[in-house]
């Protein structure tokens, strides 16, 4: 995560596997990261109409937010990746070891 100098989110990354293997299952740490990440994609580009470049790969995903935007739109898009943040967060402090939030 990269804050301005106003302390106002300008980037969110995620990158890498949390490899928290239940026995026969899926990887629920990992799948709730990139559900956050989704959801917060969709949230900045669908409702708030904010045309983001983001990065996409294996294990990598990662928006930023463009400096040509509305104060409208700036207000809704920190909204979001507060929002964002502080679940990932959440999922840190449940998940120890296997989500980290710089």
């Amino acid at each position: 995560m990269r804050r301005d100098p106003e302390g106002e989110i300008r980037s969110l990354r995620c990158s890498g596997h949390a490899a928290f293997n239940i026995e026969g299952g899926v990887d629920i740490v990992c799948a709730g990261v990139s559900a956050l990440m989704g959801a917060l994609v969709l949230g900045l580009t669908k409702v708030v109409g904010i045309d983001i470049p983001a990065e996409d790969g294996d294990g990598l995903l990662g928006v930023s937010i463009p400096p040509d935007i509305t104060a409208e739109q700036k207000r809704s898009a920190q909204v979001l990746l507060e929002t964002a943040v502080l679940s990932l967060a959440e999922l840190a402090q449940n998940y120890k070891g296997f989500v980290i939030v710089e």
